[in-house]
């Protein structure tokens, strides 16, 4: 008899979310959406909380960047970009789109760019 399997995460939407971010890294041989899932089943303590001055300092223009965690609203961002994160704060969803970017969640992001080319992974 096989030992039972216990989800360590109680949130129903974070358990989902995992599950289809690791069977798009299957279908698609896409490992950016693997290492995405991979942070999201540690430990919520342990995700990336990016201020928006490191995506001015580290990203080019007009790039997708994914954020496995929090996107935060310190500092200032003139390029547009598109950005995928597990949350936001608002401060950051206005200055990202302010500059003509957009801001997605990672469902969206996922069904956007389901190959993961030309995403890039901070955090």
């Amino acid at each position: 008899m096989a030992p039972k399997r216990i989800d360590r995460k109680s949130n129903a939407h974070l358990q989902s979310l995992v599950g289809s971010l690791k069977q798009a890294a299957r279908e698609n041989e896409a490992p950016v959406w693997k290492a995405v899932a991979g942070r999201l089943e540690s430990p919520a303590r342990t995700w990336p909380s990016i201020n928006i001055s490191r995506l001015e300092r580290h990203a080019e223009a007009k790039t997708t960047v994914v954020v496995p965690g929090k996107l935060l609203g310190a500092g200032a961002i003139s390029k547009p970009l598109t950005v995928g994160a597990f949350s936001f704060s608002a401060a950051a969803r206005e200055k990202v789109e302010a500059a003509g970017g957009s801001c997605l969640t990672l469902p969206e992001m996922l069904k956007a760019h389901p190959k993961g080319a030309g995403v890039r992974l901070m955090g």
